[in-house]
């Protein structure tokens, strides 16, 4: 944006302009780097099977280049009248094609593996990170964003990781045809090659398009989601607005942006096979015409004119496939580097060092002249002090956006006290490990967050190693138990997503019987 402001100026400001573009370059490049090392820190375990994988992908690769030769047995044949050399020409191509698939299936089927292992690894750590992510941090990103890192940017990975296979298969050809090639005649290898270098500016040019693309196309996607998770949580409230009208225009907003910016990456890369095909055609029709040439004027026999084409066409073959996967894996890495920043969140505040565990709770609570800001410069709270003795129930009152709920939230250390202290039977809960602290208090939300599962599962998430009788008796003392018991299935009735299939106030029973079955010092 900065860059495209500067520009709009005068023409004083374009060299400066172009400077910021291209420490922006570096930065982007030098921090593609540090994705490249991450994910080979997650393959690293894997490099037996990935070793086994590449090499049977070389077996695959030199058959393929085996094909030439057996070409040239069949021209042989025919121009010798030999029935031996056609038949040789014959059965050596049936056994380098059956070579080919076996090794190419085995070393595919393997390198799949690795893939997919890698990519279970990442999702099980962002997965994981996100459980231990601190509240703000979900504050300032939206649902939709979370689930877009999650699956979007994931399964982007995943396309990069499980086509490593057919890259490995066509490096390995183009390299092995063009060494033969080169023994064969490396005037004309480098005729060849001579295209190499436009093929690679263009590869590298649509790679950062691409690139570009792909990361504006995942912000809509976000956005999308987000929209559609908003509406399935707040269907009840649309309804009784009778806004379902005005939520389909909302949306479709987002869906036209999105379009647009799917359409733009389709073009980019449906643009790159045509562009590179082009490139690789020149080469191949300037080889053939200098080849045929050399065969009119007797320095080449059919043969070997054969021979070498075929050799020429095995190489063209994996450079288009080649070019295919830099765009697919310029893709993966974006989506790579959306999730390390995920992965590379820190975690909730740490225990201090040397903080001890929160033993022989009594259940006093004192706030000593807290203060508190979300964003660390318009304060909630200003200066509160106030005592609860254990046993005591206390209801805190006032207007909204008093700071009820950010007092309430500042005891399981949610969020941290701008200044002031937050003590729990005479010990700030900064000074105890936030595991211990945890484990002596439960918490009834206002919105009561159930999970899809079975009513009983629900309750005993408060004590995960508690007995039936014991999760009847916390129900009992939630009233909860007499709507359970009317259900048919009782305590192994599906509550649904978020406990939609029970009303309010029986999820509310719910979340009290689990907090109960916690036995909390402080609730």
């Amino acid at each position: 944006m900065g860059v495209r402001a500067l520009s709009a100026m005068s023409h004083a400001h374009t060299g400066f302009a172009a400077v910021s573009a291209g420490i922006a370059g570096l930065a982007w490049e030098a921090s593609m780097t540090m994705v490249y090392q991450r994910l080979f820190s997650y393959v690293r375990p894997m490099a037996v099977p990935m070793l086994i994988g590449i090499a049977l992908t070389g077996i695959a690769s030199l058959a393929t280049i085996g094909y030439a030769k057996a070409v040239t047995l069949l021209f042989q044949a025919v121009t010798e009248h030999s029935l031996k050399l056609l038949e040789a020409g014959l059965l050596g191509g049936l056994a380098l094609n059956m070579i080919k698939n076996v090794a190419q299936y085995a070393g595919s089927y393997t390198m799949q593996g690795v893939g997919q292992k890698v990519i279970a690894k990442i999702r099980g750590d962002l997965f994981a990170r996100i459980q231990f992510l601190p509240l703000p941090v979900f504050d300032r990103w939206s649902r939709g964003e979370v689930q877009t890192r999650f699956d979007m940017d994931v399964n982007l990975m995943v396309m990069g990781v499980t086509q490593l296979p057919l890259m490995c298969s066509a490096l390995l050809t183009l390299t092995g045809a063009l060494i033969y090639m080169a023994y064969l005649d490396w005037v004309l290898t480098l005729l060849t090659i001579a295209v190499a270098p436009l093929i690679t500016i263009a590869a590298v040019r649509f790679s950062r398009l691409v690139r570009g693309a792909t990361t504006q196309s995942l912000g809509g996607v976000a956005e999308i989601n987000n929209a559609l998770q908003e509406s399935l949580d707040s269907m009840r409230v649309i309804k009784a607005f009778a806004r379902e009208p005005y939520q389909v225009r909302r949306f479709q907003e987002l869906n036209e942006s999105y379009l647009g910016l799917s359409m733009k990456l389709a073009q980019m890369l449906l643009t790159q096979v045509p562009v590179i095909d082009f490139l690789v055609t020149c080469g191949l029709l300037t080889l053939a015409g200098v080849s045929f040439y050399e065969l009119v004027i007797g320095r080449k026999t059919p043969a070997q004119l054969a021979q070498f084409l075929t050799l020429a066409i095995a190489a063209s073959n994996p450079i288009n496939q080649i070019s295919n996967y830099f765009a697919d894996l310029m893709k993966a890495l974006v989506g790579a580097r959306r999730i390390f920043e995920v992965l590379d969140l820190p975690v909730e505040e740490p225990d201090a060092p040397g903080a001890r565990r929160l033993a022989n709770v009594r259940g006093a609570v004192e706030f000593n002249d807290v203060r508190f800001a979300y964003d660390g410069k318009h304060e909630i709270l200003r200066g509160v002090t106030a005592k609860v003795a254990p046993g005591d129930t206390v209801a805190l009152v006032g207007p909204s956006g008093a700071g009820k709920t950010t007092l309430a939230n500042l005891i399981p250390r949610f969020y941290a006290p701008t200044s002031g202290a937050v003590l729990i039977d005479g010990q700030d809960i900064r000074d105890v490990t936030l595991v211990s602290l945890r484990e002596s208090l439960a918490v009834v939300p206002q919105d009561p967050q159930l999970f899809s599962d079975t009513v009983e599962h629900n309750i005993r998430y408060g004590r995960l190693d508690a007995t039936h009788e014991e999760i009847e008796q916390a129900a009992k003392l939630a009233n909860a138990h007499g709507f359970i018991s009317r259900f048919p299935r009782g305590y192994e009735t599906m509550v649904g997503t978020r406990g939609i299939r029970l009303s309010g106030g029986e999820r509310q029973r719910v979340a009290i019987a689990r907090a109960i079955l916690r036995d909390p010092r402080i609730l």
